[in-house]
């Protein structure tokens, strides 16, 4: 009974299985494909059928819900592979995020998801490029797919603004040739089409190069004329299948081209110029591409002689009248304009002009002759409307004086000699009669040589009696040189026995040299020509921020200190500039001196914030430099050399608070200037932390060897007495 039961159960067991095996459905299964693909690439993918029944299958690309078939077959194996090359032409253009999918046997199978990407990752090795006009540019980097292989391709580099330029011109080209084509023979046409043909083959702007192995350089140079300015500089790299785009990248980069000065110019507002006219002009800097550079200028008016008649330094750009002097000879003179190395001459002439000045005072007439040539020419006086006619020759310089004689009324009196005139009103004329009677006639300041010799004689006089006065010997009590330099001052004093000495000194020679020639405290940069060539030392003291009276108040108190370390002061806008020059400090030390005023100044500016809520924002930089200067009007006028005080200005921008010295007035205070070095945009700065007083210093040294040189003296003394 038992066994019955045993092998029924056994065979339920084996029919529930056959019902198993028939419902169970075949399955698809993928490989796992990669994480990415771009196109161009070509997917491999395995496929495994279990179990495999009679039924087709088809698997289909899926890209964001396109579909494209991949493969189809009636009869698959049990196992299989396929590859899908991602080229347009055979999966048309879907890309994005993708999946296999699978239709077998009434179901539908997917693979794990992956991307297909059109986009290439593009690296360059600099992104910021600074250069001049004509210079060699190098754009370098990377090209790779996304899955880090790096491509074999083709890179396009592309300037758009030099590109677009390039378009403009080449429409203009292209304008100008059609109308030479419709207008000239075959010879001119041929000229045109060579013209046309060189036009396109330019590529101002567009540089193609190549990609290997990823990695690509591609180098071109800038035109000698591109404008100065920002530029953006736009790289494609891209890789190509039968002659298509697959995947591509983009990268960009800054392009800054310098401004450099290529040429100088002068405008003139006429080339013909009368004395007393007012002469135009404006000095015009160019760069490479004509545009206008805007910077100081050298400005200089000669005569035929070359002797300089105006000079000035200015801005380019700015207008500048110069009043023609009504007596400046007729001639050919020459306008210069210069900056560095490049410079423009331009002439103009001055003609020949008669030209009177009018002067009524009183009943008298002053006719001067005021021109660049002999006055010769009828002069009309009116008194009251009655004309009294005056031939006039009268030489450079020269004058005639008129009396005006009336009938004891007031007269309207009016000269002219046709070109000017001159007029006055209500002028009361005495005498007998109406009359205009020739006085005298001179030139201008004394009237005949009898004045002239009157004169002479009478400064002969003078000079005679002052040196009589000085050199008398008739008492020793007013020697000549108590006339100049003051009495002796007479001490009295009582020596140890109680007798009274009388002591004759005199003033110090350097007091009287202090009061006939104090330093100069103001400084003026102009341009000069005459004067010498010294080092200088130069402090200049930014103020950064707007100031109020309190903040003024502590800023002059700063600067008294300078004069007194015959420092010459000037503003320029933000900045106090203080020049040490050897012509006045009579020191080649100036740099040590300066970083001294440089702590004193930087000290009383931070009490001031110390004290004050209304704060100073400053900065403090020296540099030393070569100038040209001299002392003139009570001033230190100075034209510096090189970039003195262009570098100075710069420490000072740079600075907050600091004083930054420049290496090279560093290297000149060595010895006294204690600094930490710093690297600023590839350039070396000092930051002062301590100045070495070593006049303090000796004085130490000094009293401690006089100290010892002391007891010396006194031990040898005490040693001899014992003896």
């Amino acid at each position: 009974m038992k066994k019955g039961k045993t092998a029924l159960f056994s065979f339920g067991i084996f029919i529930l299985f056959l019902i198993l095996i028939i419902n169970v459905s075949a399955g698809v299964y993928f490989s796992q494909p990669a994480g990415v693909y771009n196109l161009g690439d070509a997917i491999e993918i395995g496929v495994d059928i279990t179990p495999l029944e009679n039924a087709p299958v088809k698997i289909e690309l899926i890209c964001n819900g396109n579909p494209v078939i991949v493969y189809f077959s009636t009869t698959p194996e049990e196992s299989f592979s396929f590859a899908v090359p991602l080229t347009s032409a055979y999966i048309k253009d879907i890309s994005g995020d993708c999946y296999f999918e699978a239709e077998y046997s009434k179901a539908d199978y997917k693979s794990r998801s992956f991307k297909i990407s059109s986009e290439l990752e593009i690296s360059l090795d600099i992104d910021s490029i600074f250069a001049k006009p004509g210079e060699e540019i190098l754009i370098s980097g990377n090209a790779r797919r996304l899955n880090g292989i790096g491509i074999n391709g083709t890179v396009e580099i592309t300037i758009p603004v030099l590109n677009l330029i390039q378009q403009i011109i080449s429409t203009v080209v292209e304008a100008n040739n059609e109308t030479s084509n419709e207008t000239a023979g075959n010879e001119s046409k041929e000229t045109a089409k060579t013209n046309n043909a060189a036009s396109s083959q330019s590529n101002a702007g567009n540089y193609i190069g190549i990609v290997s192995d990823g990695r690509f350089s591609l180098s071109f140079n800038l035109s000698k004329d591109i404008p100065a300015g920002d530029y953006r500089i736009d790289v494609l790299a891209y890789e190509l299948s039968n002659n298509e785009k697959t995947s591509k990248g983009n990268a960009a980069a800054n392009l800054k081209v310098q401004q450099v000065l290529t040429n100088i110019d002068i405008a003139l507002n006429s080339q013909s110029l009368n004395p007393g006219d007012s002469f135009s002009f404006k000095p015009l800097l160019l760069d490479q591409s004509e545009l206008p550079i805007y910077d100081e200028v050298s400005v200089i008016i000669r005569d035929e002689k070359q002797n300089r008649i105006f000079e000035r330094i200015m801005k380019s750009g700015e207008t500048i009248e110069y009043k023609i002097p009504t007596n400046l000879t007729s001639g050919y003179y020459e306008a210069e304009v210069s900056k560095a190395e490049l410079s423009s001459i331009k002439k103009f002439y001055v003609n020949e002009k008669a030209i009177a000045d009018f002067k009524i005072e009183n009943d008298s007439l002053t006719v001067i002759n005021i021109g660049n040539i002999l006055y010769n020419k009828d002069v009309q006086i009116d008194l009251n409307g009655k004309p009294f006619v005056k031939k006039l020759n009268l030489a450079l310089g020269e004058q005639a004086k008129f009396k005006l004689t009336g009938s004891n009324e007031a007269y309207d009196i009016k000269v002219s000699d046709g070109e000017s005139e001159t007029t006055a009103s209500g002028i009361v004329l005495t005498g007998y009669a109406v009359n205009v009677k020739e006085i005298a006639k001179g030139s201008g300041i004394f009237l005949s040589p009898v004045i002239w010799i009157f004169l002479l004689v009478i400064l002969g006089a003078g000079v005679l009696f002052l040196f009589r006065n000085i050199f008398k010997k008739s008492s020793f009590a007013y020697p000549w040189k108590e006339k100049l330099f003051g009495r002796k001052n007479q001490v009295i004093r009582v020596d140890e026995n109680g007798k009274i000495i009388k002591d004759d000194t005199k003033p110090k020679q350097k007091e009287i040299i202090k009061k006939f020639a104090e330093p100069p405290s103001q400084a003026e940069q102009s341009l000069v020509l005459d004067g010498y060539k010294t080092k200088a030392a130069v402090v200049a003291l930014k103020i950064k921020n707007k100031i109020e009276k309190n903040s003024k108040q502590s800023l002059e108190k700063a600067i008294e200190q300078v004069y007194e370390k015959k420092g010459a002061v000037y503003e320029q806008g933000d900045y106090i500039l203080i020049v040490f020059s050897s012509i006045v400090t009579h020191s080649f030390k100036n740099e040590i001196e300066a970083v001294k005023i440089a702590q004193k100044i930087s000290s009383v500016l931070r009490e001031h914030n110390r004290k004050f809520k209304e704060k100073i924002e400053f900065g403090i930089g020296i540099n030393s430099g070569d100038i040209i200067n001299k002392i003139e009007d009570k001033k230190l006028k100075f034209t510096a050399l090189g970039n003195t005080i262009g570098i100075v200005k710069k420490l000072a921008d740079m600075s907050k608070g600091e004083i930054l010295v420049s290496k090279l007035a560093y290297e000149a205070g060595i010895t006294s200037i204690k600094a930490e070095k710093k690297i600023v945009n590839n350039n070396e700065i000092y930051e002062v932390k301590e100045i070495v007083d070593k006049e303090k210093n000796e004085k130490f040294i000094n009293e401690f060897l006089g100290r010892i040189g002391k007891e010396e003296i006194q031990k040898k003394s005490t040693d001899a007495k014992r003896n």
